[in-house]
């Protein structure tokens, strides 16, 4: 196939307008249901389960809580934080709905987690969990709706036989095909039984966050204090006058001798006493890390399990200080007995007052109250509605170019795409304040960049050339890059501000490396949906002036091209300098790297074709919308194959990438055709 001649009109042929119009359609129809896959696959249906007697927490309740300080990934966080990311892994959704009292709720991520805490006898009646593929259940005899499903721990419970329920024969499966994993390695496992054994260790996983307060709210069976033998029988009276035995808190001060007791007695009473109190010590380690330490050298905070643990093995300096944090939690379980009560509140309060301050006194947690905001003002989110209207606005446009109206279309699709942009800048510019590293640092803060980065240069491209067509490229763009953030965070459900791994705690090389490397991502991305719009409309013959338009998007898809190959090499070079300082050598043939060459040699290509005169219009374009894919290779599909030095970059699922390839092939296809059809136009002019 020759690609020398550079395209003109695609009209001018009128025979075959049948053809193009059937080609512009197929490619519509395919590329929105790719669209629609992608956004079947994000957006899981969200039941309103009927759940009688629960009532939502207050606003303020809400509020206090979001802002208690707690430990978790490395680092001192938001309540809310914690449980944003919780409620992720299990239900795929920041939100669920219940019918309570002829009224719907909205359950979010710090309500939730709430009622793990402090009402458990509610939350195993809501769909929590989210599962794509329910029949890995039917062995289990869980019953299901659709095959996707939202399910409930009593749901699962529900299942099974009468001699062990859904739950029970669920995690000892799970436990069998574990155990036949380690024995004959992980490809011994079909597609079903790796699913089996994610969804068990997902439902054990949320017994542990349920029962992570049983401490301080479940009772224990009772014991005669005369069958604790090795236990002060005075301490015992004294313990009487103060605290209920059938409580884990009245044990606590005397739980050494306890312990020694149990161990020594051998009844049914002591055995089953015995087994709750290790249970709920157990739980207690699987909530929200709660309590910081108390010594200054320690970095480790506490849960209620490891606090006592440590208690027992005398690790803690002031011993009644664990007391005092314990006792106040008991209160506030107490308390939430009546959970919208002004105790409750004022109980809360006082505890995220405390453990405030005293994460401020070790300069931990200051960035508190800041991150609460970042999620509460949902930048990415809002950015992204914004640029569906501006492209929408955007569209209109394609309607009503000339005249006054035009003129206000114009307007005011450059303000919606401004608002937009400001947004993505915003949340970017958060992330950095929370953080404090440069703004590209995990597979997350990639895709709001490469985004940001994409729309304002097509922003400021508008501006300069006044085109039109740029702002709904740059807002389709926006629209498609923001999505993925929101699909990727979902499939995700971790959370990415999170120390980083050793290999990238380097704010100067992820300022420089990086960064840079990323720009040249977007260059690739923004010359890949340029090219696909020039093959769109010209392949449609619906601009008014075809030469012009094919020499601006040829020109400006050449230009891009070469503002890739600038920065994905110096961004490539740049790497390689840090890989010497990190692993004692600048290139070593991993995926990533390779990954980062293939963007440079395609740019390459594309180039040294366009000055040797074998490659003008059609081919340059074609080159370019299967660059588009070569860059997505590199920025995700390399970490798809697990292997590399590159670990830290390791994803699992994220196929929305493929939709990305299925969108461009298609796209290079119809090219194909277009450029054919247009050979076969010149060939029969007279």
């Amino acid at each position: 196939m020759s690609v020398q001649k550079s395209s003109s009109d695609l009209s001018a042929g009128p025979s075959y307008r049948g053809l193009r119009w059937g080609l512009v359609l197929f490619f519509l129809a395919v590329l929105f249901g790719l669209v629609g896959f992608g956004i079947r696959g994000a957006i899981p249906e969200n039941e309103v389960r009927e759940l009688s007697g629960y009532s939502p927490w207050s606003k303020e309740v809400v509020e206090v809580a979001s802002a208690i300080p707690v430990q978790d990934g490395g680092r001192v966080k938001p309540l809310a934080t914690y449980a944003r990311f919780k409620m992720l892994s299990f239900h795929g959704a920041l939100t669920m709905k219940v019918e309570s009292g002829g009224a719907v709720h909205k359950i979010g991520p710090v309500e939730w987690l709430l009622d793990c805490m402090f009402r458990p006898e509610l939350v195993d009646d809501l769909p929590i969990f989210r599962l794509d593929d329910s029949d890995i259940l039917k062995p289990f005899k869980i019953e299901t709706k659709k095959r996707r499903a939202r399910l409930s721990f009593n749901d699962i419970q529900a299942g099974g036989s009468a001699d062990e329920d859904g739950f029970q024969q669920l995690i000892a499966r799970g436990r069998e095909l574990l155990e036949k994993q380690e024995a004959e390695g992980k490809e011994s496992l079909s597609k079903n039984e790796k699913k089996t054994v994610d969804f068990a260790q997902l439902v054990l996983n949320y017994t542990g966050v349920r029962d992570s307060l049983d401490i301080i709210r479940a009772g224990l069976p009772q014991i005669e204090a005369s069958d604790l033998a090795f236990v002060d029988q005075d301490h015992l009276e004294m313990l009487n006058r103060v605290s209920d035995p059938s409580r884990f808190f009245y044990w606590l001060p005397i739980l050494d001798s306890v312990v020694n007791s149990t161990r020594r007695l051998d009844s049914p009473e002591v055995r089953q006493f015995e087994y709750e109190l290790n249970r709920q010590v157990t739980f207690a380690k699987y909530g929200p890390v709660l309590l910081t330490p108390q010594s200054v050298e320690e970095d480790e905070w506490m849960s209620l399990g490891s606090g006592v643990e440590h208690f027992l093995r005398g690790e803690l300096e002031d011993p009644t200080i664990f007391f005092k944090d314990f006792g106040a939690l008991v209160e506030i379980g107490e308390a939430a007995k009546s959970p919208n009560s002004a105790e409750f509140l004022e109980k809360l309060t006082a505890w995220k007052k405390d453990f405030t301050y005293r994460a401020e006194l070790r300069d931990e947690g200051e960035k508190i109250d800041t991150e609460v905001t970042y999620y509460d003002r949902n930048y990415f989110m809002r950015g992204l509605a914004w640029f569906i209207f501006a492209f929408l606005v955007s569209a209109l446009g394609w309607i009503v170019r000339d005249g006054k109206g035009g003129r206000v279309i114009q307007g005011g699709t450059a303000v919606i795409f401004t608002i937009a942009v400001v947004y993505v800048l915003a949340g970017i510019v958060h992330r950095y304040v929370i953080t404090g590293r440069p703004p590209v640092s995990n597979l997350y803060d990639t895709i709001p960049f490469i985004t940001a980065g994409a729309v304002i240069v097509l922003g400021v491209a508008e501006f300069l050339t006044r085109r039109r067509i740029l702002l709904s490229i740059g807002a389709a763009i926006g629209v498609i890059g923001l999505f993925f953030a929101f699909r990727f965070e979902l499939g995700d459900a971790q959370d990415n501000m999170d120390p980083l791994r050793a290999v990238l705690d380097s704010n100067y090389w992820l300022a420089t490396h990086v960064v840079t490397i990323t720009i040249g991502y977007s260059g690739g991305l923004i010359a890949c949906f340029l090219s696909m719009t020039y093959v769109f409309l010209a392949l449609a013959g619906v601009m008014k002036d075809p030469r012009a338009f094919h020499r601006f998007m040829t020109r400006t898809v050449y230009g891009i091209t070469c503002f890739t190959l600038l920065f994905s090499l110096v961004g490539t070079v740049l790497g390689g300098i840090w890989a010497n300082d990190s692993w004692g050598r600048f290139w070593g043939w991993d995926p990533k790297e390779n990954g980062a060459l293939l963007i440079v040699l395609w740019s390459l290509i594309i180039l040294h074709c366009r000055l040797a005169g074998w490659m003008k219009g059609w081919g340059i374009h074609l080159m370019s919308i299967l660059g588009g894919s070569v860059v997505v290779f590199s920025w995700w599909g390399v970490n798809m194959l697990e292997v590399g030095l590159h670990s830290y970059g390791f994803i699992e699922g994220a196929s929305t990438v493929f939709y990305f390839y299925g969108a461009t092939l298609l796209a290079f296809l119809v090219g194909v055709a277009a450029w054919w059809i247009e050979r076969m136009q010149k060939a029969v002019k007279p």
